[in-house]
């Protein structure tokens, strides 16, 4: 039954650092929305809001239902709770964690940071709110301030991981792999059951051709069986290595997995078109990309390369046009088109 959502905002506009006293007369408590049947989130919200009902004014309350409204993407309920919250005491570094997400999540990237730095100054040994400006400046591209948030950690907790993860993310984004490398494997010798820490060693041993691409990523899966981005690095380590069997088993078992996975069914196809001169097979499987992303115009031209080879130039040009149709600025396409058009 659809509840009437009482929004309000309480003139909602927090000064970060301000000691201001709340209302006496603000103590309404902003109902639930119905987010959907049988949804864990609705069941959350509800009995939080029971909760609430009795206690309106605690504080613990509304931040734990504010994080919940942002789980099931109810923004503008979540700032209300949460500025309520801050309003009532403004001296809890977490309250200023989550609000820091409700702004980020409304594209206000400058009340987030400022939440954060708030966060920090509040409790300046708590690590989450360094970790969060890391992965902030990050996002930004300000890569000298992430590293600088990273290493604060380190000072704090030296046996952390995170701080490692988000400067290996950092030097990679900025090309250092080998520094990159050196964090990540500072990550794993941490927390040795740290699946992204291996994926990306995996993913950049592959990058260098290395052979311990393999090693790493088979460590993530050992952590992460299903784990889909380790999957599919793996299916590509073993086709850049010639290891074909190897890698359409791999590419076969993510879409046993995931049926909707468009590029295991794109490098399948590859592998059937380009090694393997199986044109008929490596076409159902550029199809079944095609369907599962309709704008997936390297396996629309792909498919025009099959035909091409079967010596079908008819529809060999119309997915060749269609590929440009889908993106005007593919060369490879124009080039398969215009061969074509020069042979006649």
């Amino acid at each position: 039954m659809i509840r009437r959502a009482l929004f309000y905002l309480v003139g909602l506009i927090v000064l970060f650092g301000c000691d201001q006293k709340p209302d006496q007369d603000a103590s309404s408590v902003i109902e639930t929305p119905v987010v959907q049947e049988d949804f864990p989130g609705q069941i959350k919200l509800d009995s939080l809001t029971t909760l609430l009902e009795k206690d309106p004014d605690n504080t613990d309350l509304l931040n734990e239902r504010a994080k919940v409204f942002l789980e099931v993407n109810q923004t503008n309920y979540a700032l209300a709770d949460i500025g309520r919250a801050l309003l009532l005491d403004s001296s809890v570094a977490q309250y200023y964690l989550t609000i820091s997400d409700a702004y980020f999540r409304l594209n206000k990237p400058a009340k987030s940071r400022g939440a954060l730095l708030k966060a920090h100054q509040l409790e300046p040994e708590y690590t989450e709110p360094l970790y969060r400006l890391a992965q902030f400046e990050l996002y930004l591209g300000n890569h000298q301030k992430c590293i600088d948030y990273a290493n604060d950690m380190l000072r704090i907790d030296a046996r952390d991981d995170r701080p490692f993860m988000i400067k290996g993310l950092c030097f990679k984004d900025m090309g250092d792999t080998a520094k990159a490398i050196q964090n990540y494997l500072e990550a794993v010798a941490e927390n040795p059951d740290n699946y992204d820490a291996y994926t990306e060693l995996g993913v950049l041993h592959w990058g260098q051709g290395s052979p311990l691409a393999e090693g790493f990523l088979k460590s993530a899966l050992a952590i992460k069986p299903d784990g889909m981005d380790a999957l599919y690095a793996l299916g590509m380590q073993y086709q850049d290595s010639d290891k074909l069997n190897e890698a359409m088993e791999t590419y076969t078992h993510m879409l046993e997995l995931d049926s909707t996975y468009s590029a295991a069914y794109f490098n399948m196809g590859y592998i059937q078109y380009q090694h393997l001169q199986l044109y008929n097979e490596a076409l159902k499987n550029f199809d079944k990309a095609v369907k599962v992303n309709p704008k997936y115009y390297q396996a629309v031209y792909m498919r025009g390369l099959c035909y091409e080879a079967k010596g079908d130039v008819a529809k060999a040009k119309r997915e060749y046009s269609y590929a440009i149709e889908l993106n005007p600025n593919y060369k490879l396409a124009a080039d398969g088109l215009q061969r074509l058009l020069s042979k006649r």
